[in-house]
């Protein structure tokens, strides 16, 4: 048995009051009325003992996934074996955590026993499990063995990710990367999309399918050229705003639909074998992520955390890219809300990249499987001084989204796409 468990035993109150009376009747009375109960009381001692040692001599393993999404059901499975010659009872207890009701088992001699306990996780993050109980109790219901011990191991939660497949489609097709002069190189290992034959060359026929539809198919690739996307993610409260404690509430709703949102955009690219490097900037500095699988992505938007206490703005992330990217990049950024200080720099952006999104979330942005509901809060003022800028901003291909609190994901990420082609 392992060291870190804990052995402890329960007593009924009886127990203490029967040890006190043969006590005192020892001292003070002698006859086989206090023999008898002396015998009884040694039977009890020798019981005791016996199922102390079961309890030592008891084989735990536990086992369960260690990466699980918020949400996502998972087993935790208790494994007990006992070398009892007898038949064993055990109750297993899980942790608190789990919000199970306990279990009971027979173990039989030299066999073992297996329980299982779902639970999942509603928040991102490395959880601990916590500790869980097994209970031995006497036949005799005087006393019981509690063998308490910890989960062996952490759980990290991933973020779920938010769907924004086609309406990401829709706003790429409008970059000018794909309308520009710079020739992109197509990659032959990937197949976008078969459609039907319109004058393209004979090497791009797809045969089979074109035997299968009786009329002629072509292939068409990815893209494999020097585009690349720069998604910008900023967690924390902007450093201008005063009343940091009144933005608690909301910036921890920010903070957890922003990832969100942002690894179904990875998850999108990455689908689309596009190189996309992602910057966030949180509590304790800034990552600089690239990676070709968004799965990959999971562990560090698992455990960042954003501020209140921020005395920077999202333009110290944009610092970091305009001297890197290249005239067919795109930029995504996601921030609360940005100030018309920041103006200049996303114009100096733009004359160094293909395009600029920024998407502006202030409150967050509402669930996309429930209704929308009335809503009494308005964007900041800080966000409405942006609508000046609109116009210059548009003319200069820099899309801006803000999302009201009644607004979904997937409705923010349309509204741009549709006001683009206005």
């Amino acid at each position: 048995m392992s060291k870190t468990l804990r052995i402890w035993t329960k007593f009924n109150p009886f127990v203490y009051v029967f040890s006190v009376g043969i006590i005192i009747l020892n001292i003070f009375v002698y006859n086989k009325y206090v023999w008898t109960l002396d015998l009884f009381a040694g039977w009890f001692f020798l019981h005791y003992m016996s199922l102390l040692n079961t309890a030592k001599n008891l084989r735990i393993d536990i086992s369960g996934k260690t990466r699980v999404f918020t949400d996502e059901k998972f087993n935790i499975m208790f494994e007990v074996s006992s070398h009892n010659k007898r038949p064993l009872t055990i109750e297993i207890i899980p942790p608190i955590t789990v919000k199970k009701p306990p279990v009971k088992v027979s173990i039989n001699s030299g066999e073992s026993c297996r329980v299982s306990f779902d639970t999942f996780f509603g928040t991102r993050g490395t959880k601990k499990l916590g500790y869980y109980t097994i209970r031995i109790e006497s036949f005799t219901r005087l006393f019981s063995i509690m063998i308490t011990g910890e989960i062996p191991f952490t759980v990290k939660v991933f973020p779920s990710l938010e769907q924004s497949d086609v309406s990401t489609e829709r706003i790429l097709e409008m970059l000018p990367v794909v309308k520009s002069k710079y020739k992109l190189v197509e990659d032959i290992s990937y197949i976008r999309n078969i459609r039907e034959y319109e004058k393209e060359p004979l090497n791009r026929v797809h045969w089979k399918q074109s035997a299968k539809m009786g009329i002629l198919m072509v292939k068409e690739y990815e893209y494999a050229g020097t585009t690349k996307n720069y998604i910008l993610l900023d967690l924390n409260l902007p450093g201008k705003i005063y009343s940091k404690s009144a933005w608690e509430f909301i910036h921890k709703k920010y903070q957890e639909e922003s990832i969100r949102a942002v690894v179904g955009m990875l998850k999108f690219l990455s689908e689309r074998h596009e190189k996309t490097s992602l910057l966030i900037s949180h509590s304790r500095g800034t990552f600089n992520l690239s990676f070709a699988d968004y799965v990959l992505y999971f562990d560090y938007l698992a455990e960042v955390e954003g501020t209140l206490e921020n005395e920077k703005d999202t333009s110290e992330l944009l610092e970091q890219i305009i001297e890197t990217v290249q005239p067919t990049d795109n930029v995504f950024i996601v921030s609360m809300f940005l100030t018309k200080d920041e103006v200049e720099k996303l114009l100096r952006l733009r004359t160094r990249c293909g395009r600029v999104v920024v998407l502006l979330m202030p409150y967050g942005y509402r669930e996309a499987t429930s209704k929308k509901f009335k809503s009494y809060f308005d964007v900041p003022m800080e966000v409405r001084e942006l609508y000046n800028y609109a116009r210059v901003l548009e003319e200069e291909n820099i899309l801006i989204g803000i999302w009201h609190e009644n607004t979904s994901f997937m409705e923010g990420l349309l509204k741009i796409s549709e006001s683009e082609n206005v």
